[in-house]
């Protein structure tokens, strides 16, 4: 076997190595080429509107790699059964690439992106059925309901339809919901396993609080603001109702302990990803009552949450899965940290004029991700060191 053969075998050896290597390359070439968009420093003649390009490119495109790249990861600690890997997994990655031809063939573009979240259903489903693992049949609702939005974007799309922002505002309130339940499950965990090995002798009330109402009214409130901001609503109803999220929210996260895990990175960027969502809702909130543009929010919650969250999980599967050490390096510290930023200034630019803000969000964004690239993509892209020895 060649050199160029073998790496063929590496990159396709586990779903989380080209689907994130997907993710870093979507991160740094979408942000800089729309604020060369956005600035008027690229001219495209557009078929439709690009801020709804933009906006699925970002979903769709860079946290839908994501959520492939972890599920087909995580689905072989699921069931027991060998990883998804080689030709399918190949194929899946073309049809991706395929879809991020929006701008030049809208057609293509648009039936490779319905037929990526197809195949994703497929392989997915594949697995779960086969190992009879019924506690994961819901992630196959979740991808159908993915595959349904897509489509409905798309067709919407296609025929400039005034569905299209409902549709994209979907995609994003699903992801939130997604890291809502996900990480409602890993982050109290991961920060119980944490503070049980450095503090052995901690007491039960230090640990973070067990699944309780608190956590279902907080996502019960989830799903309903999200569906109330897709449908004509009273504005202050909605924005009750937002607020109520928020305080929600924000009460389970402070239940999860995070203010004692500054000592691992791995533990708090979390908790961090997490914390944004109280404040993206409650931005969001106070945009129904004019007070703030809706862009901030969504923006809070784009790139605080949801972008966050992916490279917090990413970055911890990717050395869980190559047998290396749990340790947060500095650089990944870094762009987590510059992502914060990259959202803080995102919003500000939503709300102020001043070219600087946006220009200071892309540069904090794209920093960020050359800052997770540089000691990540050898991760992704290289085989196992023999040497490693694999830490939980």
């Amino acid at each position: 076997m060649n050199k160029t053969e073998l790496d063929a075998v590496i990159i396709l050896s586990y779903a989380f190595r080209p689907l994130f290597l997907l993710v870093v390359i979507q991160a740094l070439i979408q942000i800089p080429l729309w604020y060369l968009i956005w600035n008027n420093h690229l001219a495209i003649d557009w078929q439709f509107n690009p801020v709804y390009w933009h906006g699925h490119e970002m979903l769709a495109g860079f946290a839908g790699a994501a959520i492939a790249g972890f599920l087909l990861t995580a689905v072989a600690n699921w069931t027991g059964r060998e990883p998804v890997s080689g030709w399918p997994l190949a194929v899946l990655c073309l049809v991706w690439l395929l879809a991020r031809l929006g701008f030049s063939l809208p057609l293509t573009a648009a039936l490779a992106g319905i037929a990526y979240w197809l195949i994703l259903l497929l392989l997915m489903a594949r697995e779960v059925l086969s190992s009879r693992n019924r506690r994961n049949y819901k992630i196959l609702l979740v991808i159908l309901i993915f595959l349904l939005l897509e489509s409905g974007f798309q067709w919407s799309l296609l025929n400039q339809s005034i569905a299209t922002r409902q549709f994209l505002w979907a995609q994003l309130w699903l992801f939130v919901l997604m890291i809502n339940l996900i990480g409602g499950r890993i982050i109290p965990a991961f920060t119980r396993n944490w503070l049980r090995r450095t503090s052995p002798s901690i007491s039960e009330q230090q640990l973070p609080a067990s699944f309780a109402m608190t956590d279902i009214v907080a996502t019960v409130a989830l799903a309903a603001f999200a569906l109330a901001t897709l449908f004509p609503v009273d504005k202050l109803l909605l924005f009750a109702l937002g607020l109520f999220t928020s305080l929600m929210q924000l009460w389970r996260l402070s239940r999860w302990q995070g203010i004692q895990t500054f000592n691992d990175p791995l533990v708090w960027m979390l908790h961090l990803a997490y914390g944004w969502i109280p404040l993206g809702i409650l931005i969001f909130s106070f945009s129904q009552l004019g007070r703030l543009p809706v862009s901030a929010g969504i923006h809070a919650l784009a790139i605080g949450t949801v972008a966050s969250m992916i490279v917090s999980v990413a970055s911890r599967a990717a050395l869980g899965h190559t047998n290396r050490p749990l340790v947060a390096h500095p650089l990944l510290v870094t762009c987590i940290v510059l992502l914060s930023l990259a959202a803080l200034f995102r919003v500000a630019a939503a709300i102020s004029s001043a070219p600087i803000f946006m220009t200071a969000a892309t540069l904090f964004w794209t920093t960020g991700f050359i800052c997770f690239a540089v000691p990540y993509l050898s991760i992704l892209l290289l085989p196992v060191p023999e040497d490693q020895t694999h830490r939980q």
